[in-house]
Protein backbone atom coordinates (compact mmCIF):
# COMPACT_ATOMS: atom_id res chain seq x y z
CA UNK A 1 0.00 0.00 0.00
CA UNK A 2 1.53 3.33 -1.06
CA UNK A 3 -1.31 5.80 -0.45
CA UNK A 4 -4.42 6.29 1.67
CA UNK A 5 -7.13 8.95 2.09
CA UNK A 6 -8.96 9.29 5.41
CA UNK A 7 -11.61 11.61 6.84
CA UNK A 8 -10.98 12.44 10.52
CA UNK A 9 -14.18 13.42 12.35
CA UNK A 10 -14.94 16.07 14.96
CA UNK A 11 -16.47 15.24 18.35
CA UNK A 12 -18.61 16.87 20.98
CA UNK A 13 -18.63 16.26 24.72
CA UNK A 14 -22.06 15.22 25.95
CA UNK A 15 -21.23 16.32 29.48
CA UNK A 16 -17.86 17.03 31.09
CA UNK A 17 -17.09 16.61 34.79
CA UNK A 18 -13.85 17.88 36.33
CA UNK A 19 -13.36 15.74 39.42
CA UNK A 20 -10.13 17.28 40.67
CA UNK A 21 -6.40 17.60 40.14
CA UNK A 22 -4.41 14.38 39.78
CA UNK A 23 -0.98 13.77 41.37
CA UNK A 24 0.56 13.91 37.87
CA UNK A 25 -0.72 17.47 37.40
CA UNK A 26 -3.50 16.57 34.98
CA UNK A 27 -7.20 16.78 35.81
CA UNK A 28 -9.36 13.76 36.55
CA UNK A 29 -12.19 13.91 34.03
CA UNK A 30 -15.40 12.10 33.24
CA UNK A 31 -16.98 12.82 29.89
CA UNK A 32 -19.04 11.28 27.16
CA UNK A 33 -17.49 11.67 23.73
CA UNK A 34 -19.56 11.54 20.55
CA UNK A 35 -18.21 11.66 17.00
CA UNK A 36 -20.15 13.92 14.63
CA UNK A 37 -20.39 14.37 10.87
CA UNK A 38 -17.92 17.25 10.51
CA UNK A 39 -14.64 16.10 8.95
CA UNK A 40 -11.14 17.02 7.81
CA UNK A 41 -9.26 15.17 5.05
CA UNK A 42 -5.91 13.47 5.53
CA UNK A 43 -4.00 12.00 2.60
CA UNK A 44 -0.96 9.83 3.33
CA UNK A 45 1.61 8.17 1.10
CA UNK A 46 4.92 6.51 1.69
CA UNK A 47 8.18 8.32 0.91
CA UNK A 48 11.80 7.15 0.79
CA UNK A 49 12.59 8.87 4.08
CA UNK A 50 11.54 11.61 6.49
CA UNK A 51 8.16 13.08 7.35
CA UNK A 52 6.62 15.91 5.39
CA UNK A 53 3.28 17.61 6.14
CA UNK A 54 1.36 20.09 4.00
CA UNK A 55 -1.75 21.86 5.31
CA UNK A 56 -4.58 23.56 3.43
CA UNK A 57 -7.47 25.49 4.95
CA UNK A 58 -5.71 26.71 8.10
CA UNK A 59 -2.44 28.21 9.24
CA UNK A 60 -0.76 25.45 11.24
CA UNK A 61 2.83 24.46 12.02
CA UNK A 62 4.22 21.59 9.98
CA UNK A 63 6.86 20.46 12.49
CA UNK A 64 6.58 18.27 15.60
CA UNK A 65 4.39 20.87 17.32
CA UNK A 66 1.64 19.69 14.95
CA UNK A 67 -0.12 16.65 16.44
CA UNK A 68 -0.10 14.83 13.10
CA UNK A 69 3.69 15.01 12.86
CA UNK A 70 4.05 14.29 16.57
CA UNK A 71 1.93 11.15 16.20
CA UNK A 72 4.05 9.95 13.28
CA UNK A 73 7.28 10.61 15.19
CA UNK A 74 6.14 8.70 18.26
CA UNK A 75 4.90 5.83 16.11
CA UNK A 76 8.38 5.52 14.56
CA UNK A 77 10.19 5.35 17.92
CA UNK A 78 12.03 2.08 18.50
CA UNK A 79 10.66 0.42 15.37
CA UNK A 80 13.86 0.16 13.37
CA UNK A 81 14.23 1.50 9.87
CA UNK A 82 10.90 2.58 8.43
CA UNK A 83 10.11 4.41 5.20
CA UNK A 84 9.11 8.03 5.36
CA UNK A 85 5.71 9.56 4.72
CA UNK A 86 4.18 12.53 2.97
CA UNK A 87 0.96 13.80 4.57
CA UNK A 88 -1.51 16.35 3.24
CA UNK A 89 -4.12 17.73 5.65
CA UNK A 90 -7.14 19.68 4.46
CA UNK A 91 -8.71 21.40 7.48
CA UNK A 92 -12.44 21.95 7.84
CA UNK A 93 -12.91 21.33 11.57
CA UNK A 94 -12.39 24.71 13.29
CA UNK A 95 -9.22 25.15 15.32
CA UNK A 96 -9.20 25.52 19.13
CA UNK A 97 -12.97 25.05 19.18
CA UNK A 98 -13.48 22.15 21.58
CA UNK A 99 -14.29 19.80 18.68
CA UNK A 100 -11.12 17.70 18.82
CA UNK A 101 -9.96 18.30 15.25
CA UNK A 102 -6.24 18.14 15.98
CA UNK A 103 -6.59 14.97 18.03
CA UNK A 104 -8.76 13.36 15.37
CA UNK A 105 -6.20 14.20 12.68
CA UNK A 106 -3.45 12.66 14.85
CA UNK A 107 -5.48 9.48 15.39
CA UNK A 108 -6.09 9.20 11.64
CA UNK A 109 -2.35 9.59 11.07
CA UNK A 110 -1.66 6.72 13.48
CA UNK A 111 -4.22 4.49 11.78
CA UNK A 112 -3.05 5.35 8.30
CA UNK A 113 0.68 4.98 8.99
CA UNK A 114 0.04 1.71 10.82
CA UNK A 115 -1.27 0.41 7.49
CA UNK A 116 1.22 2.14 5.18
CA UNK A 117 4.20 0.99 7.24
CA UNK A 118 2.69 -2.48 7.77
CA UNK A 119 3.21 -2.26 11.55
CA UNK A 120 0.15 -4.41 12.35
CA UNK A 121 -0.41 -2.74 15.72
CA UNK A 122 -3.71 -3.46 17.49
CA UNK A 123 -6.07 -0.85 18.88
CA UNK A 124 -4.75 -1.07 22.45
CA UNK A 125 -1.16 -0.48 21.36
CA UNK A 126 -2.25 2.41 19.16
CA UNK A 127 -4.14 3.87 22.13
CA UNK A 128 -0.94 3.80 24.20
CA UNK A 129 0.85 5.69 21.44
CA UNK A 130 -2.09 8.07 21.04
CA UNK A 131 -2.22 8.95 24.74
CA UNK A 132 1.34 10.25 24.43
CA UNK A 133 0.22 12.55 21.63
CA UNK A 134 -2.85 13.98 23.37
CA UNK A 135 -5.55 12.99 25.83
CA UNK A 136 -8.36 12.97 23.23
CA UNK A 137 -6.46 10.91 20.64
CA UNK A 138 -7.36 7.45 22.04
CA UNK A 139 -11.07 8.23 21.68
CA UNK A 140 -10.71 8.71 17.92
CA UNK A 141 -9.19 5.24 17.69
CA UNK A 142 -12.60 3.98 18.92
CA UNK A 143 -15.16 6.54 17.71
CA UNK A 144 -18.91 6.53 18.09
CA UNK A 145 -20.05 7.11 21.66
CA UNK A 146 -17.65 6.44 24.52
CA UNK A 147 -16.98 7.30 28.13
CA UNK A 148 -13.69 9.11 28.73
CA UNK A 149 -12.08 8.66 32.16
CA UNK A 150 -8.76 9.60 33.74
CA UNK A 151 -7.29 12.43 31.67
CA UNK A 152 -10.00 11.59 29.13
CA UNK A 153 -7.69 9.01 27.54
CA UNK A 154 -9.19 5.94 29.25
CA UNK A 155 -11.91 4.99 26.80
CA UNK A 156 -14.95 2.81 27.53
CA UNK A 157 -17.04 2.23 24.38
CA UNK A 158 -20.79 2.80 24.80
CA UNK A 159 -23.79 1.78 22.75
CA UNK A 160 -24.78 4.24 20.05
CA UNK A 161 -27.36 6.82 21.12
CA UNK A 162 -30.84 6.94 19.66
CA UNK A 163 -30.84 9.16 16.56
CA UNK A 164 -30.70 12.91 17.15
CA UNK A 165 -29.41 15.96 15.29
CA UNK A 166 -27.12 18.79 16.23
CA UNK A 167 -27.07 22.52 15.72
CA UNK A 168 -23.43 23.48 16.22
CA UNK A 169 -22.50 27.12 16.83
CA UNK A 170 -18.92 28.16 16.03
CA UNK A 171 -18.34 31.60 17.61
CA UNK A 172 -15.59 33.79 16.11
CA UNK A 173 -13.25 33.40 19.08
CA UNK A 174 -10.83 30.89 20.53
CA UNK A 175 -10.38 29.37 23.98
CA UNK A 176 -7.15 28.05 25.47
CA UNK A 177 -7.80 24.71 27.17
CA UNK A 178 -4.80 25.26 29.41
CA UNK A 179 -6.05 28.67 30.54
CA UNK A 180 -9.57 27.42 31.21
CA UNK A 181 -8.28 24.60 33.41
CA UNK A 182 -6.02 27.08 35.21
CA UNK A 183 -9.12 29.13 35.96
CA UNK A 184 -10.82 26.01 37.30
CA UNK A 185 -7.83 25.42 39.60
CA UNK A 186 -7.86 29.01 40.82
CA UNK A 187 -11.55 28.99 41.65
CA UNK A 188 -11.70 25.41 42.97
CA UNK A 189 -15.18 25.06 41.56
CA UNK A 190 -17.21 22.27 43.18
CA UNK A 191 -18.27 19.50 40.83
CA UNK A 192 -21.94 20.45 41.24
CA UNK A 193 -21.46 24.01 39.94
CA UNK A 194 -22.97 23.52 36.47
CA UNK A 195 -26.54 22.69 35.36
CA UNK A 196 -27.18 19.18 34.11
CA UNK A 197 -29.60 16.95 32.26
CA UNK A 198 -29.80 13.58 30.55
CA UNK A 199 -30.71 13.92 26.87
CA UNK A 200 -33.36 11.44 25.82
CA UNK A 201 -30.98 10.14 23.11
CA UNK A 202 -28.95 8.31 25.77
CA UNK A 203 -29.53 4.58 25.49
CA UNK A 204 -26.85 2.99 27.62
CA UNK A 205 -27.30 4.17 31.20
CA UNK A 206 -24.20 6.37 31.00
CA UNK A 207 -23.93 8.05 34.44
CA UNK A 208 -22.00 11.17 33.37
CA UNK A 209 -25.11 13.34 33.65
CA UNK A 210 -28.15 13.18 35.90
CA UNK A 211 -31.55 14.70 35.04
CA UNK A 212 -32.48 18.23 36.20
CA UNK A 213 -32.50 21.27 33.94
CA UNK A 214 -32.10 21.89 30.23
CA UNK A 215 -28.34 22.01 29.77
CA UNK A 216 -25.89 19.14 29.44
CA UNK A 217 -23.57 19.40 32.40
CA UNK A 218 -20.14 20.84 31.63
CA UNK A 219 -18.10 21.93 34.64
CA UNK A 220 -16.06 24.32 32.48
CA UNK A 221 -19.05 26.07 30.94
CA UNK A 222 -19.52 28.81 33.54
CA UNK A 223 -15.82 29.69 33.38
CA UNK A 224 -15.86 30.04 29.61
CA UNK A 225 -19.14 31.99 29.60
CA UNK A 226 -17.77 34.36 32.25
CA UNK A 227 -14.85 35.08 29.93
CA UNK A 228 -17.05 35.32 26.82
CA UNK A 229 -20.54 36.49 27.93
CA UNK A 230 -21.93 36.39 24.38
CA UNK A 231 -21.93 32.59 24.62
CA UNK A 232 -24.78 32.77 27.15
CA UNK A 233 -26.92 34.43 24.51
CA UNK A 234 -26.19 31.68 21.98
CA UNK A 235 -27.07 28.98 24.52
CA UNK A 236 -30.32 30.75 25.32
CA UNK A 237 -31.19 31.04 21.62
CA UNK A 238 -30.66 27.33 21.09
CA UNK A 239 -32.99 26.49 23.98
CA UNK A 240 -35.61 29.01 22.90
CA UNK A 241 -35.56 27.51 19.41
CA UNK A 242 -36.47 24.09 20.77
CA UNK A 243 -33.21 22.39 21.70
CA UNK A 244 -33.73 19.54 24.15
CA UNK A 245 -30.36 20.50 25.64
CA UNK A 246 -27.58 22.97 24.86
CA UNK A 247 -24.02 23.15 26.13
CA UNK A 248 -20.40 24.05 25.56
CA UNK A 249 -18.31 21.30 23.95
CA UNK A 250 -15.18 20.56 25.96
CA UNK A 251 -13.38 23.78 26.87
CA UNK A 252 -15.18 25.62 24.06
CA UNK A 253 -15.89 27.91 22.49
CA UNK A 254 -18.11 25.73 20.26
CA UNK A 255 -21.66 25.19 21.46
CA UNK A 256 -24.27 22.68 20.41
CA UNK A 257 -27.98 22.15 20.72
CA UNK A 258 -29.55 18.69 20.58
CA UNK A 259 -32.68 18.26 18.46
CA UNK A 260 -34.97 15.38 17.64
CA UNK A 261 -34.74 15.80 13.86
CA UNK A 262 -32.72 17.46 11.13
CA UNK A 263 -35.68 19.70 10.26
CA UNK A 264 -35.84 21.00 13.84
CA UNK A 265 -32.10 21.72 13.88
CA UNK A 266 -32.29 23.56 10.55
CA UNK A 267 -35.27 25.64 11.73
CA UNK A 268 -33.36 26.61 14.86
CA UNK A 269 -30.42 27.83 12.79
CA UNK A 270 -32.50 29.75 10.26
CA UNK A 271 -33.31 32.76 12.46
CA UNK A 272 -31.79 36.24 12.11
CA UNK A 273 -30.06 35.86 15.48
CA UNK A 274 -27.28 33.88 13.82
CA UNK A 275 -26.31 36.58 11.34
CA UNK A 276 -22.52 36.73 11.23
CA UNK A 277 -22.12 33.53 13.27
CA UNK A 278 -20.91 30.27 11.72
CA UNK A 279 -23.55 27.61 12.43
CA UNK A 280 -23.95 24.12 11.00
CA UNK A 281 -26.40 21.26 11.19
CA UNK A 282 -24.91 17.80 11.49
CA UNK A 283 -25.63 14.40 12.99
CA UNK A 284 -23.77 12.13 15.39
CA UNK A 285 -21.82 9.25 13.90
CA UNK A 286 -22.20 5.85 15.54
CA UNK A 287 -19.16 3.58 15.73
CA UNK A 288 -19.69 1.58 12.54
CA UNK A 289 -20.76 4.72 10.66
CA UNK A 290 -17.69 6.57 11.99
CA UNK A 291 -15.31 3.92 10.67
CA UNK A 292 -17.03 3.84 7.28
CA UNK A 293 -16.83 7.62 7.10
CA UNK A 294 -13.21 7.59 8.21
CA UNK A 295 -12.45 5.27 5.31
CA UNK A 296 -11.34 2.17 7.21
CA UNK A 297 -12.89 -1.13 8.34
CA UNK A 298 -14.21 -1.19 11.90
CA UNK A 299 -11.31 -1.62 14.34
CA UNK A 300 -10.86 -4.56 16.67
Amino acid sequence: MSGLSLRPHAKINLGLRVLGLRPDGYHELRTRFQTIGLTDELHLQTAPSGLQLRVEGATLPIDSSNLVVRAAEILREGRGKLPGAELFLRKRIPLAAGLGGGSSDAAAALLGLNLLWDLRLGTEELKRVGSRVGADVPFFLVGGSALGLGRGDEIVPLHDSHPFHLAVVLPPLTCSTREIFQLWDERHLPSLAAPETRFSGDSDGDPVEEPSGRSVRNDLQDLVVDRHPELARYLDWLLRHGAAAAALSGSGPSLYGLFGSRAEALRALSGPEWSGVNVIECAPRGRAEYWRGLGLPLSD
